[in-house]
C-alpha cells in the first residue's frame, strides 16, 4: 500500500446504525462548525458539510427524515448509517463526538466509509 492510500484511508470513519441522544447531533455539528441543515442525496441520505469535513447519513436524525420515506416512518435522533471524510484531525474529533452524544452505536470502521 502507497503512503497516499494510507493518508487517503485515515481521513474517512464509518459507522453502522447510530441512534443519538435526544437533539445532540445537533451539537455533533456545531462543534464541528457546521450548519444544522441537511441537504438531501435523493437515494443515498443525507449529507452535512463543513470546512473540511462531510458527514454523510442515510437518515436525518434532526428531522427523522429516512432516505426513502416511503420505506420507513421519520424517526428523529435516528442516523442510522453514517459516513464520515475529511482532514484527520477533524475527522477524530468528529468520531469522538459520535461516541459521546450516540446512545447506540452498532459497529464501526475507523479508516473506511464501510457503511455509507
Amino acid at each position: 500500500m502507497k503512503l497516499k492510500d494510507l493518508l487517503n484511508e485515515a481521513t474517512k470513519h464509518g459507522f453502522d446504525l447510530t441512534n443519538f441522544k435526544h437533539n445532540k447531533f445537533k451539537v455533533v455539528l456545531k462543534n464541528l462548525g457546521i450548519r444544522p441543515k441537511s441537504q438531501n442525496m435523493g437515494d443515498n441520505g443525507f449529507y452535512w458539510k463543513g470546512n473540511g469535513i462531510l458527514i454523510i447519513t442515510g437518515n436525518d436524525p434532526i428531522t427523522g427524515q429516512y432516505w426513502a420515506p416511503d420505506r420507513r416512518d421519520p424517526e428523529k435522533d435516528y442516523a442510522s448509517y453514517i459516513g464520515i471524510e475529511g482532514k484527520p484531525e477533524l475527522v477524530a474529533h468528529a468520531v469522538d463526538l459520535i461516541h459521546k452524544y450516540a446512545s447506540y452505536i452498532k459497529n464501526e470502521t475507523p479508516g473506511r466509509r464501510s457503511y455509507i
